[in-house]
């Protein structure tokens, strides 16, 4: 029975009351008073089995806090000041911890400390991933492995089998499989960061959504840089050229992170697969770069372009692409957006650096020229043995809270051979980007 129906039936029974008493039948009006309270009973029943139901539905949705000094945040931001709160207790309270506050508003040195407290509970940590994830354009690319162990060996497919004509009552003649497989060796990117912040709460509720946001956008990053620009050489590396870097110079001590990333095969490893354009993009360009690829440019699924933001805004006026009559609707004149280049998905890095005539990024200068990267998305593995970990600690005589931020990533390359490989290319030196 329905709401409404049920107040009918309670309307029903007020006017037959009214009419019992005018009569003075007191056992009717006695029955009908009590059915009456029966009535009103179910109705407030099923007044609270809605409210149930609207509860348990808002459960299952993504919560945030709609009013008071909290208003806006969601389980992850809440699990953030938990832990600020938490780490003010053992400063004897509310007075210690404005003292702490008032202590910290200035700190902003670097500290290392071992050990530390879970700031991310795991589902926190899983939804931030996700969303770094989402941020990656270049990672997202490739395969990518979860790995057990490091360095983790991925099996990869049989060699070959020689095929011979047959002879009736003659035993063929055999082929010896081969086997190959690809390694993963994890290495490890860190942050530190010394979070030195007020615990008023609407301080800190104010900085929070700002360091989600911090911390998803400069983790996909770092993800693409190092797949595109990692470079073991400390000295004159295709990022650093002119110069030797460390690991603690800052800003780019992680192409050091211990592998070779994608714009090293081609500059350093098999050059053949590096070609000098020293022109203008063009449609031929993006061509001639697939053509370097062999076997591994035909299928669209597989290759991709990968190019800088200068080189990507200098295609968008191609002649090929540019108007409606060569391209119709599809035009970049307008659409904004060119996506798809020979049938090959085009994909626009912000880690793809302009550099210098050579290809490579010199030191402390700023490039010039563009340059397309050609791949095969097969041939390469993305491996993490450690995803996105945050953990806070407190450096007690500088009352600091200090917050790290590490993941342990692999990058790896089918053939095992750089110097031989011809599944990816590069185009540089493309002039009149800039």
């Amino acid at each position: 029975m329905s709401l409404q129906e049920l107040e009918t039936v309670k309307k029903e029974l007020a006017e037959i009351s009214e009419f019992v008493k005018e009569r003075g039948d007191q056992r009717v009006a006695a029955e009908t008073t009590r059915l009456a309270t029966a009535v009103e009973s179910l109705v407030e029943s099923s007044k609270q089995t809605r409210r149930s139901d609207l509860l348990n539905k808002l459960e299952s949705e993504t919560r945030r806090v709609d009013t008071g000094i909290y208003a806006g945040c969601d389980a992850l931001d809440l699990v953030i000041v938990r832990s600020l709160h938490k780490a003010s207790e053992s400063f004897g309270g509310t007075p210690g911890a404005e003292a702490w506050g008032s202590r910290v508003k200035a700190a902003m040195d670097s500290v290392t400390v071992a050990g530390g407290n879970e700031l991310v509970a795991t589902s926190e940590a899983a939804q931030l991933w996700n969303d770094v994830n989402l941020e990656t354009m270049v990672a997202s690319l490739f395969s990518r492995i979860n790995m057990p162990t490091t360095p983790f060996d991925i099996p990869l497919q049989l060699g070959d089998v020689n095929w011979y004509p047959g002879s009736e009552n003659v035993s063929a003649k055999s082929t010896a499989l081969t086997t190959a497989r690809q390694t993963l060796t994890a290495h490890e990117l860190v942050a530190e960061v010394p979070w030195s912040l007020t615990l008023e709460e609407d301080a800190v509720i104010a900085m929070l959504p700002e360091v989600r946001r911090t911390l998803v956008r400069n983790s996909a990053e770092v993800i693409d840089d190092v797949l595109l620009n990692g470079d073991t050489s400390a000295t004159n590396g295709i990022n650093s050229d002119g110069a030797t870097i460390t690991s603690t110079t800052p800003g780019k001590a992680h192409w050091l992170v211990g592998f070779d990333g994608l714009l090293h095969l081609p500059l350093i490893d098999n050059t053949s697969q590096a070609n000098n354009l020293n022109g203008s993009v063009t449609a031929a360009a993006y061509n001639q770069a697939l053509r370097l690829l062999g076997k591994y440019g035909v299928r669209n699924n597989e290759s991709v372009f990968i190019t800088d933001v200068n080189t990507y805004l200098a295609s968008l006026v191609l002649d090929e692409v540019e108007t409606v009559d060569k391209l119709g609707p599809a035009a970049t004149i307008l659409t904004g957006q060119l996506g798809v280049v020979y049938g090959h998905p085009l994909i626009v890095s912000e880690q793809m650096q302009l550099a210098d005539s050579d290809g490579k990024v010199t030191d402390g200068a700023t490039g010039t020229t563009g340059r397309i990267l050609a791949t095969n998305r097969s041939q390469w593995r993305v491996g993490f043995r450690r995803e996105l970990s945050i953990e806070t600690e407190r450096d007690i005589q500088k009352r600091q809270n200090v917050m790290v931020v590490s993941m342990r990533i692999a990058l790896s390359e089918r053939t095992g051979s750089r110097s031989s490989a011809t599944h990816t290319a590069l185009q540089y030196n493309v002039t009149g980007v800039v």
